[in-house]
């Protein structure tokens, strides 16, 4: 189900108050429901990173984590945007 305006603006605002921003402005290919709108968002410290991708079509959202230094990328497949923004 796609995101409303609402949705969306109110992800965006709790992902930047905990430090997110948006990773690049092109929207990518969602592999659930194979549509071009997926947005990235990205917070890197010292001890490593972590990134969401949120689909506005299909509303899927995942995230990967990393190490230091950006190496290592894992995705969290337990990941849920909701219970995280809490």
């Amino acid at each position: 189900m796609p995101l409303t305006q609402n949705q969306l603006d109110t992800y965006e605002y709790k992902l930047r108050k905990r430090g997110f921003k948006r990773d690049d402005l092109f929207l990518h290919e969602c592999p659930d429901c194979a549509q071009k709108a997926i947005l990235t968002y990205a917070i890197l410290s010292r001890n490593g990173g972590r990134d969401i991708r949120l689909c506005t079509e299909c509303g899927k959202a995942r995230s990967f984590r990393s190490g230091a230094g950006m190496e290592g990328r894992a995705e969290d497949v337990e990941f849920d945007l909701d219970t995280f923004l809490r």
